[in-house]
């Protein structure tokens, strides 16, 4: 069979498979930011389909192909499990978060005492029996990389071998992703997220392959049957049903492999968050197995059909694309049985390691007396699992190089399945039966692996040459003691064999060991917890579990005062007498009052001891009592000691009074504050005497010593909660704090704060220096910034009286250039010679007016920037609305030059000033127009997270990349390429005006460009909730105005006849007048369609107080254009308020024409 042509490379396959496992590293980071409730119940059921290994991809499609089976006998196991036995799995569940189990080794253990010995022994056999799986995975992994790139074991070392270096990712995808924090109760919700995205891929490449082999080489699955049928082998295998035992074996070990395979149970238990969870999981998981299960038997049936073009029924799954020549069908099968095998390996080798770390590696290292602080001892145990994770991999690596060649997929899977499944006794019966104990556990657990080791491992290893092959003919020749007619019973299937040996001897060793030893008082208190969990208290009326109240009662008053006995027994007991009135038992909850008792005053220990005794109906004999009054003399003498050690080395004094008010305890720090003479402090001295000892010392400061002892002890012998300083006769300050605990003990602390009095007084004295200094100097600010105030005002006033006094002459020039351009053109066909010589000189002049008028107010608007005399006015309004009024004002400018205008509408409401906003945008258009010579300039808006994003897009030069950062300095400008014409110049500083006002909006600007192609600039305006929209201002004209009439008003003469030629030569009636009066007599009693005036008119009167005076006179509303040169805020205010529409001087005969255009009716 030929290669795949295009995939047939070492580098390219394994190019692909570690960008496939890089994408499961962006989802696992993605699902650990996701927040999807919603999504919690389907994420768990995909991520129990980790039952769905490179052994459901590769190894059930082999099953099938032997046996002919319709459904892969574990599915049917697993299935019947979680739709009829689903409560055992939930109650499984329920038990392990009520216990805080996260391992299948913390699960057994609970239930058998919390025995450190189980969870030991469950991990190592989990090991043990998971590690084989584990070389599975690698070996699919492995043996598909191989046949896809024609490559063999031979050529591949274990250096190179790809197989390595996957099993590294995959280890550090665990560590990443799986060993985040120390709880191990965690959810680990990013590669929960990547393992339901792997059930997936998995699930569709098999069907994927299957479409293909059913509907692709055959006519459907009737036809693939009809073919299947004509073959008698084939036949023969799809009706015969005479041997169920293989397929009933293989079922039974996959119901029991949902609940104890090590994998299954962390992402069943620790991923697990309500009910939600099991309700889908009931008919999503079944439906996933039965959907992955659909092409199994068809693709088997394909395989036969077609061995000889196949060679062998090995990996059929990837062989059948290859056959036919499906390279990239090919490709994705290989990708579905990597999803299969890493979704397993991560999982299990992150239980295992987890396993390991807590029942084995951290105990001996305790044990070993090793001890850290609370953070050391976190980031221990997280290395420790991290490098278990390595260790673990390492481990399923070696035996996948070793010993995995010996067998197939389908071997070495059921062979870690069965060895797994010598947990279920212990699991299933310990849920069930009360009576079974930690040493039935070990007898059971221990004896069904042993068998498992013997019948089912030790072959694999006299297969592999490890051991002498003449084991197989049993132990010293013993036919009976052969591992596959283990006690004379041949003729089995080897797993058939080997399951049903371990699980009988196991459950037989189970009960056997159980009714023979007796169980601790711990057996006894996990077993309700486990079998009657779900009921109500369960009273086991067993001769060996009943204990007569006399006789606890005897044995409590042993060790327990007579008031806390007689309290206990109240129920039960003659309330005159104190005599019981009844000889019953007592109940569990009675026991286990009883041994809380019993506990805090001989210990855990000997709590157990002795109500053992009595569990063993021996209530009278005692023989340990002594050894056991000796460790509990041994306990008091400890705790006593290390009491007396915690006092010592406290710094603060401290004194322990009884109820009779005598001292019973005090460290050395209270006697040396004091200066107690030798031997004046004793247990037993009365506390009276040291309190007048300490107040004749002055210790407690001035006063009568008799009034100040009488006080002290009146706090005492009242076990007042105190807390109050006092200062001593030489100087110190005591701080006292008095509280009383158990026992009727009051317990004083004294601590010397003289030293943090001493702070504290230097402190005040320092404070009070600085609020001198500080009341100093903010008088010295206020009056500073009097001072800056009011030369801010002075210059605020020059600037606008520059501004309007420079801008006047400009503005009437360019009028008067624009009038006499606009005659020029007029009379071209009249006099053409005359207008080709004055033309090009008046389009001169209009040019240099135009840069002067430029120059002059980029000087204005960046010095009142760097005065910080600009401010910006907020406000909420559509960002359409700013847009529309610049694509207005330019069209006819851009038309004017050849360039087309695109503009993209938007519906954003932003929150901006739009004056300052306008004046950005404004440049940007202008900055594109001037370096742009053909083509198009495009405005539009780019939605991003909480922000519109106004981009000026454009055709023309281009800024080097050197340049960029540059561009925004000012008097920087961009020197064109040779041979490329030199755009009109500016005086350089557009866009350093542009990058101050984003920066006083906070709206980000950014550049992007190609040099000789283009340049984009986008400015970031934050976005907001639309509000109501103002009512437009009406442009149009009230029915008495006169159509085409404008009447303009302005103090500057030269402005009045420049705006009237410019008016008139674009066809308007024009009215000139310098104020109301001469206006009124000009108009001669007509209504004018448009007033054109200036805000700033002679003697103080403004244009706005005119329009109030002709309003009242016309008795109607006419539209309103206001030029000023004055670029305050405020002036812009009461125009807006008005509803009319504003223009800056210099006037722009285009700007003005297009405004006029939308103005006039």
């Amino acid at each position: 069979m030929a290669a795949i042509d295009s995939l047939n490379t070492v580098w390219f396959v394994g190019t692909v498979s570690l960008l496939y496992v890089a994408f499961l590293f962006v989802i696992a980071i993605w699902g650990n930011r996701l927040s999807r409730p919603s999504w919690q119940p389907y994420i768990y059921s995909l991520t129990l389909a980790i039952f769905c290994t490179t052994w459901a991809f590769y190894g059930t499609v082999r099953q099938a192909a032997e046996h002919g089976w319709i459904l892969a006998p574990t599915y049917l196991g697993a299935i019947l499990l979680i739709t009829l036995g689903w409560k055992i799995f939930d109650r499984i569940i329920r038990i392990a978060r009520q216990e805080n189990s996260t391992t299948i080794s913390d699960f057994i253990s609970a239930r058998y005492g919390h025995s450190r010995g189980i969870g030991m022994v469950v991990a190592l056999l989990c090991l043990l029996g998971i590690v084989p799986y584990i070389a599975l995975q690698l070996k699919a992994v492995s043996a598909s990389f191989q046949l896809l790139t024609e490559t063999t074991s031979i050529e591949l070392s274990w250096y190179n071998d790809p197989t390595l270096f996957i099993a590294a990712i995959m280890a550090v995808f665990g560590i990443l992703f799986g060993t985040r924090t120390v709880d191990s109760s965690e959810s680990h919700q990013g590669m929960m997220l990547a393992i339901a995205f792997e059930s997936m891929v998995k699930l569709v490449a098999l069907m994927a392959v299957g479409l293909f082999a059913v509907y692709g080489l055959y006519d459907g699955f009737g036809d693939l049957v009809d073919h299947a049928m004509a073959v008698p082998e084939l036949a023969q295998a799809l009706t015969d049903y005479s041997d169920p035992s293989v397929y009933l074996t293989h079922a039974l070990v996959g119901g029991i492999a949902i609940i104890a395979l090590p994998r299954h149970f962390h992402v069943a238990v620790v991923e697990y968050r309500s009910e939600r969870d099991i309700r889908t999981a009931r008919w999503m998981f079944p439906l996933y197995l039965l959907l992955i299960n659909l092409f199994v038997l068809p693709l088997g049936l394909v395989a036969q059909l077609n061995q000889e073009l196949l060679g062998t029924v090995s990996y059929i799954t990837l062989r059948i694309p290859m056959a036919f020549d499906q390279d990239w069908l090919a490709l994705f099968a290989y990708i579905g049985g990597l999803s299969a095998g890493t979704s397993m390996v991560i999982i299990s080798s992150i239980t295992l390691a987890t396993m390991m770390c807590n029942e084995l590696i951290l105990p001996l290292m305790i044990k070993l007396g090793w001890r850290g602080e609370d953070g050391d001892i976190k980031a221990s145990v997280l290395t420790i699992r991290r490098i278990a994770i390595g260790v673990v991999l390492v481990l399923g690596f070696v035996y996948y190089r070793l010993l995995s060649q010996y067998h197939s997929l389908s071997e070495i899977g059921v062979l870690s399945f069965v060895a797994i499944a010598q947990f279920a006794p212990a699991m299933l019966l310990g849920l069930i039966w009360h009576g079974a104990n930690r040493a039935g556990a070990y007898w059971g657990i221990g004896i069904g692996f042993a068998v498992w080791l013997y019948t089912l491992f030790l072959p694999v290893l006299a297969g592999a040459g490890w051991i002498p092959s003449g084991f197989m003919d049993g132990l010293w020749g013993l036919p009976f003691l052969q591992p596959h007619a283990f006690l004379g019973f041949n003729g089995m299937d080897a797993t058939v064999h080997g399951t049903f040996w371990s699980l009988l001897l196991n459950c037989l060793a189970l009960v056997i060991g159980s009714l023979y030893h007796k169980p601790s008082f711990a057996d006894i208190e996990q077993a309700q917890r486990f079998v009657y969990s779900h009921g109500q208290s369960h009273h086991d009326s067993h001769k060996k579990y009943a204990i007569r109240l006399e006789d606890l009662r005897a044995l409590l008053q042993r060790f327990i005062t007579p008031a806390k006995v007689a309290n206990f027994f109240e129920a039960s007991s003659n309330p005159l007498t104190g005599r019981l009135i009844a000889k019953g038992q007592v109940n569990d909850e009675m026991l286990k009052s009883a041994d809380r008792l019993l506990s805090s005053v001989v210990g855990r220990r000997g709590s157990d001891l002795l109500l053992r005794n009595l569990l063993e109906d021996q209530p009278a004999q005692y023989s340990n009592l002594n050894t056991l009054m000796d460790e509990v003399s041994e306990v008091v003498l400890f705790n006593r000691d290390l009491l007396n050690a915690v006092l010592h080395s406290l710094n603060q004094g401290i004194t322990v009074v009884d109820e009779n008010l005598n001292v019973v305890a005090w460290n050395q720090r209270f006697s040396s504050l004091y200066n107690f003479p030798p031997g004046y402090l004793y247990v037993g001295q009365s506390s009276e005497n040291v309190v007048r000892f300490i107040a004749k010392s002055g210790g407690y400061g001035d006063g009568q010593i008799e009034a100040v002892v009488k006080r002290r002890m009146r706090e005492v012998a009242n076990r007042e909660v105190l807390h109050y300083v006092r200062k001593t006769s030489d100087g110190r300050y005591i701080e006292l704090s008095g509280i009383p605990i158990a026992a009727r003990l009051y317990v004083t602390v004294y601590t010397d704060i003289t030293e943090h009095r001493h702070i504290e007084e230097q402190l005040r004295h320092t404070n009070e220096i600085l609020e001198q200094r500080v009341e100093e100097r903010t008088r010295k600010l206020v009056d500073l910034n009097e001072d800056l105030q009011k030369a801010n005002r002075n210059k605020t006033r020059f600037l606008a009286a520059a501004g309007h006094d420079l801008v006047q002459p400009l503005n009437s020039a360019s009028l008067f250039s624009a009038s006499i351009i606009n005659k020029l053109e007029r009379r071209m066909d009249a006099q053409p010679e005359l207008v080709e010589q004055v033309l090009p000189v008046a389009q001169h002049l209009d040019q240099s007016l135009h840069a002067a008028e430029t120059l002059l107010s980029e000087l204005l608007e960046i010095s009142k920037l760097d005065a910080d005399i600009v401010r910006p006015k907020r406000q909420v309004l559509p960002l359409a609305q700013v847009l529309n009024s610049l694509v207005s004002e330019f069209g006819p400018l851009m038309e004017q030059k050849g360039i087309r205008l695109r503009a993209v509408h938007c519906s954003a409401t932003v929150d901006t000033d739009p004056v300052l906003l306008r004046r950005v945008l404004q440049n940007l258009l202008s900055n594109a127009l001037r370096y742009t010579t053909e083509g198009s300039i495009l405005i539009g808006v780019r939605r991003q997270q909480h922000a519109a994003v106004v981009e000026v897009w454009d055709t023309g030069l281009g800024i080097p990349e050197l340049e960029l950062e540059q561009i925004f300095e000012e008097f920087h400008r961009i020197e064109p390429a040779p041979g490329v014409a030199t755009p009109t110049k500016g005086l350089g500083l557009g866009l350093s005006i542009v990058q101050r006002l984003c920066q006083l909006l906070e709206h980000p600007i950014a550049v992007r460009s190609w040099h000789g192609h283009g340049s984009c600039f986008s400015v970031a305006i934050p976005v907001t909730q639309a509000i109501g929209e103002p009512a437009a201002t009406p442009n149009a004209i009230n029915g008495n105005s006169t159509s085409g009439l404008v009447l303009c008003i302005d103090n500057e003469q030269q402005i009045i006849d420049g705006m009237g030629h410019l008016l008139s030569d674009w066809g308007y009636s024009v009215v000139t007048g310098n104020g109301f009066n001469r206006a009124r007599q000009a108009l001669d009693g007509r209504i004018p369609a448009l007033v054109i005036i200036d805000y700033h008119l002679d003697q103080g009167v403004t244009g706005l107080d005119v329009m109030a005076a002709f309003r009242e006179l016309w008795q109607q509303d006419v539209p309103c254009l206001v030029i000023t040169a004055d670029y305050t805020e405020e002036v812009k205010q009461k125009i807006d308020c008005l509803g009319y529409q504003l223009l800056r001087k210099p006037v722009k005969p285009m700007g003005l024409r297009a405004l006029l255009n939308r103005m006039m009716p």
